[in-house]
């Protein structure tokens, strides 16, 4: 019987010790062994998840999980449907259950979406339970009985523990985490959502840099990802610019002109691939890990590429609030306004406009912050630029709770809205901006012509990256009334540009006086 077969004859009909030898590894097996075992166990185990033949780039992905199980901190980019997370999920069990110097004592999912990581450690849970004919019942306290609902942890018998957590809640402090992670596994921590407003993409990343802190350092302490690479201004290119960090990323073509040939033609033929084209949102984002080659971006891509190499610092920052020019009385500014609840989704946001000189001046960002609170802030901003013309965004009980503020400050330049074919000197009783499918393609339309004109020069990166990653898709959803992603910067900064129709060169100095005096009495 030669090696081939006496291993079928093991995984098929050899008894538990033959297979707890053949599976089983310790920290000084060399790699390559290590590598040929985790095989041998999914595939012997675990049929279901090998129907077609594996890619070559399959055993580049497991070489990664590999280093990043013993120390390095790895990146795994691949193509929706390259299996990359069903990889992962079996090598997470394939080491829980056959490392005998039991390496990792506490590994970790961290997910966008709590459910997201529940469900994978009950996935790992119930995979163990299924060779409990092999490995007895592993855990602590569970027992051995397959679960359907979620579950945000488990204790094996030998102390080791895998648990669940979101890059949206602290990551030092809870119960599980007495003992810090020593192996953290990102996934799914961005996505068409987060991308679409930088606050919320400013916090994800924070929450991963302070697991990563958390990392248990007595034992080698490393991270792995696993992502679909759709922006290059995100979390993922947070963890790519990571020094520690090692990217692999796998595209779906061999050549982007080239629509046959692709990495994976077993469960990707051809016919497949012109489907996919037809239908993805963002075909080089979603299916070649290349963001920046989309087709289907809203701004000019080449543009704010070069804006973005020309971001620079703020001049100064003030509670929160971005400045890059100071007040000059003879020109002309405007301020916009986007407005949310405050509770770490949408974001309250403004920003100021020089209409003479054609450049933000000003922007502020805050998701935890209350609409009626972020009037005072953008109100101050206003204030400094001559009582300029504010327009907060009123479309929702956030924008009427800002109006109200407003007019008790009292603020005494807000934008009224002017119905259509009446003039200024008509305009209504109606304060604020309101956004609705017709004024929102119109303002979108009017700043895309502007901007790709080179009549706005724009030093926020925040905003640049958000004008970067807005696509023709979300503009289609505006317009057929869906509920569609949340571009904070990107609603202000257009409601500030519609404002340079009517925004005047202010009369008065840096502070109004009744606004000072409000100011004082509160």
């Amino acid at each position: 019987m030669d090696d081939k077969d006496l291993i079928r004859h093991i995984i098929f009909e050899g008894d538990i010790a033959e297979k707890l030898e053949l599976f089983g590894f310790d920290y000084d097996a060399p790699r390559k062994i290590i590598k040929r075992k985790f095989k041998l166990f999914a595939r012997g185990c675990y049929p279901r998840y090998f129907k077609a033949k594996s890619p070559p780039f399959h055993d580049d992905f497991i070489d990664s999980i590999i280093k990043s199980y013993f120390g390095e901190d790895k990146m795994i980019g691949g193509f929706r449907g390259c299996a990359k997370t069903s990889l992962k999920k079996l090598f997470d069990v394939f080491v829980l259950l056959n490392d005998k110097s039991e390496y990792r004592k506490y590994m970790k999912v961290l997910c966008r979406d709590l459910k997201n990581s529940k469900q994978i450690v009950v996935d790992i849970y119930n995979m163990m339970v299924e060779v409990r004919d092999i490995y007895g019942n592993p855990f602590e306290k569970e027992g051995d009985i397959k679960r359907e609902e979620t579950m945000s942890g488990f204790t094996m018998r030998n102390g080791r523990k895998y648990t669940a957590g979101t890059v949206g809640q602290v990551q030092r402090g809870h119960i599980q985490d007495a003992n810090r992670p020593d192996w953290v596994w990102f996934e799914d921590v961005e996505d068409s959502d987060s991308i679409g407003s930088m606050v919320i993409t400013q916090g994800v990343i924070d929450k991963c840099e302070e697991a990563i802190n958390g990392l248990a350092v007595d034992n080698n302490g490393s991270f792995f990802v696993t992502c679909n690479y759709i922006s290059d201004q995100g979390t993922i290119q947070y963890f790519i610019n990571k020094s520690s960090t090692t990217f692999l990323n796998i595209s779906l073509l061999t050549d982007d002109k080239d629509n046959t040939t692709t990495t994976w033609p077993e469960v990707f033929p051809p016919e497949k691939v012109a489907q996919l084209k037809r239908d993805a949102e963002d075909f080089y984002g979603e299916y070649q890990g290349d963001p920046s080659k989309s087709q289907n971006k809203f701004f000019d891509l080449e543009r704010l590429s070069e804006d973005i190499k020309r971001c620079k610092d703020p001049i100064r920052t003030s509670a929160g609030v971005k400045y890059w020019i100071n007040y000059k009385p003879h020109h002309r500014y405007g301020l916009g306004s986007d407005h949310s609840e405050g509770i770490r989704l949408d974001s309250n946001t403004c920003v100021l406009i020089d209409f003479t000189a054609g450049e933000v001046g000003a922007s502020y960002a805050n998701n935890e912050i209350a609409p009626d609170l972020s009037a005072h802030e953008f109100a101050r901003v206003g204030a400094e630029f001559g009582n300029c013309l504010w327009a907060p965004e009123v479309n929702n009980k956030c924008g009427g709770s800002v109006i109200t503020t407003a007019k008790s400050i009292p603020y005494p330049n807000l934008y009224r809205y002017i119905p259509v074919g009446r003039t200024d000197e008509k305009k209504s009783e109606k304060f604020g901006w309101e956004t609705n499918s017709k004024t929102k393609y119109n303002m979108l339309f009017d700043l895309r012509k502007d901007y790709n004109d080179g009549l706005i020069k724009i030093y926020d990166k925040n905003i640049l990256a958000e004008m970067k990653a807005y696509t023709n898709s979300d503009l289609s959803e505006t317009q057929a009334g869906l509920i569609t992603r949340h571009f904070d910067l990107l609603m202000a900064l257009a409601i500030a540009w519609a404002m340079r129709k009517h925004a005047v060169k202010s009369k008065e100095g840096n502070y109004n006086k009744v606004y000072r005096e409000y100011i004082e009495s509160s």
